[in-house]
């Protein structure tokens, strides 16, 4: 060993200066795959439990995580603002917390390595929304009313955060009065059919109201777009929660994406709501196709005027000042035969409507955890042409397509959709 070592240090060259890089670096990704498995709401015990048994049988580490939606209500920069609500007023943020183990092996050690009990990671869509960057400071609304700054430690991707708009480590969460676990993480998964039979043993995959995702799986039809990327698409607004629960949203935002009130949407399915503008057109265009096919009958168009409709700002909430905000405050999801198509209940849409209705760029709420068939959910692409085995109403045709969901950009945390179980009120 030690004429070894003598031979390789007289067969390198001496060191007379710093080093210098020859090319530009590459992160290094987590390796193996990733899942993450949630209910609705506050994870339940025996998920916990159950998954923990699957990680274990595969021998991969996991982690029990929290998601919530907290207000913010400004982002300053050396004591200068870079965005500020209106008075009383906040910002609707997505938060995800993990362990540091978890977003090490999730996000990236990069991620990990800036989280402290002070700081957040942004996701890069996010930022480029009000122009924050590293070193900002964002005040946030804890769960009892107060308000926390916080720094804003790094920009990352959101591939690598997984769509959500905030990171964040445990100890972070818990001062701001995020302590409900809702989802259970795992990583590192080498095999993938050992995994996924180790969470059939457990039974996750048929447990009512469970969702297990996969940073393998295909693109499903029916997912539903990030906070962050409906922000971009439709426009950040802040809300006023009122004393009765009830929330208000800032009037310019209002004035300049909403009509003045509920609009006839076709002449033959006479629905009247109050959509956003930039999805009214491709409301119009796919109750125009449900007309010409013949299925205008299969739309209630009494209840969806009177039960139904777009816009409707309802806030969901989950502890204290916490909760979320609802799509349809956004005036983006169309609901429509509520009472046939009850939460909970297996949907009765009209499969071919559903079709036309994701051609036009509509996710459909029939296979949400928990089935929101009268629910039809803007996105902005067609969705039609993507082969995924949909328990309800799977699109059929000879140019489905698979589309893979994560993984190929190096983040390997699963997004947990923003499926929030509003309840359903007549829309003004």
């Amino acid at each position: 060993l030690l004429v070894g070592s003598i031979a390789l240090a007289m067969a390198r060259p001496a060191l007379n200066g710093p080093a210098t890089a020859t090319g530009q670096a590459v992160r290094v990704a987590p390796s193996g795959g990733a899942a993450t498995v949630f209910d609705q709401g506050e994870v339940d015990a025996d998920v916990v439990t159950k998954s923990a048994a699957a990680a274990q049988a595969v021998g991969s580490p996991y982690a029990v995580g929290r998601s919530a939606s907290i207000g913010m209500t400004r982002v300053m920069r050396n004591g200068s603002p870079v965005q500020i609500a209106p008075s009383g007023y906040r910002y609707p943020m997505i938060v995800t917390a993990l362990p540091g183990d978890a977003v090490s092996g999730t996000m990236s050690p990069a991620v990990a390595a800036q989280l402290r009990s002070n700081t957040v990671v942004m996701g890069e869509r996010t930022a480029n929304l009000r122009g924050a960057r590293a070193g900002d400071t964002v005040d946030l609304v804890a769960a009892n009313g107060s308000v926390h700054t916080l720094t804003v430690a790094m920009v990352a991707s959101d591939d690598v955060l997984g769509g959500t708009e905030l990171a964040m480590n445990l100890d972070a969460a818990s001062s701001l009065g995020i302590t409900r676990d809702t989802f259970v993480t795992i990583w590192g998964i080498g095999n993938r059919n050992s995994f996924e039979a180790a969470v059939q043993a457990q039974g996750l995959y048929t447990r009512k109201d469970t969702r297990v995702s996969q940073s393998w799986d295909p693109a499903s039809p029916d997912g539903t777009l990030s906070t962050a990327r409906t922000k971009e698409l439709l426009g950040e607004f802040a809300y006023l929660l009122n004393s009765s629960g009830s929330i208000s949203i800032e009037s310019g935002w209002v004035s300049a994406n909403l009509p003045g009130g509920r609009e006839l949407l076709n002449n033959q399915i006479q629905i009247r709501a109050r959509c956003h503008n930039d999805v009214a057109g491709d409301l119009r265009a796919a109750l125009a196709d449900v007309a010409a096919v013949g299925l205008g009958g299969a739309i209630e168009v009494s209840n969806a005027n009177t039960y139904g409709g777009c816009y409707n700002p309802r806030f969901s909430r989950t502890g204290g000042e916490l909760g979320f905000v609802s799509r349809h405050t956004w005036g983006q999801a169309l609901d429509t035969n509520t009472v046939s198509n009850c939460q909970g209940c297996v949907p009765q849409m009209h499969c071919d409507v559903v079709r036309i209705f994701r051609r036009h760029g509509f996710a459909w709420g029939g296979n949400f955890r928990r089935p929101d068939g009268m629910h039809f959910e803007w996105v902005g692409e067609r969705r039609d042409q993507i082969a995924y085995p949909s328990k309800y109403c799977p699109n059929i045709g000879s140019n489905l397509t698979e589309r893979e969901t994560s993984g190929s950009s190096g983040g390997l945390f699963v997004e947990i959709p923003d499926e929030i179980a509003d309840e359903h009120v007549a829309a003004p």
